[in-house]
Parts: C-alpha cells; structure tokens; sequence
C-alpha cells in the first residue's frame, strides 16, 4: 500500500480507480460499495469503527469517518472530489 501524503494523490489515484478495468464493473456496486472499494485499495480501513454508511480511513495519520450516505456519486468526478476534499482538508 502506498503511502498517501497529499490530497492531489488521492485525485490521481480516484482517476486511475475510474479507468482501471481490473476491477469490477463499478456499475454493478451501489455508492456504498464504489467507496469501499476505492478505499478498501488505498487506505488502512478501521473495521470495528464503520457503521453501514460510515467508513473510516487512516489519511496522514489521522483518521476519519467518512459518511458515504452523504457522498454524491461516486462517479461524479467534480462533486465527488469536492465533497472528499471537504472531509479530508477540514
């Protein structure tokens, strides 16, 4: 696993998410299940802290609780990286 330091890796690495068709057909997962997916790849996740929307993540030795059921599409590039860089740069 990488060591993401900055928000723009984030970016890079949510555009690559997106463009990879290793994955599974992202269409075939709710929002929910996009998000945990993409952060399942690329962050340490705390099992024992998530409810059903909430997924929490270690970003810089922080953590964060992240509420997907407020989270736009996740598809939605602009609104999605908006609302992530909200939780995240707080």
């Amino acid at each position: 696993m990488n060591s993401i330091q900055v928000f723009d890796d984030i970016q890079q690495l949510y555009l690559q998410f997106l463009e990879n068709k290793n994955y599974p057909k992202l269409e075939n997962l709710n929002n929910w299940g996009k998000n945990r997916y993409f952060f399942n790849q690329h962050f340490r996740l705390v099992e024992d802290w998530h409810q059903t929307e909430q997924i929490v993540i270690e970003f810089n030795q922080q953590y964060y609780c992240l509420d997907t059921g407020s989270a736009p599409d996740f598809m939605d590039k602009e609104r999605y990286m908006t609302w992530l860089m909200g939780e995240l740069l707080v």
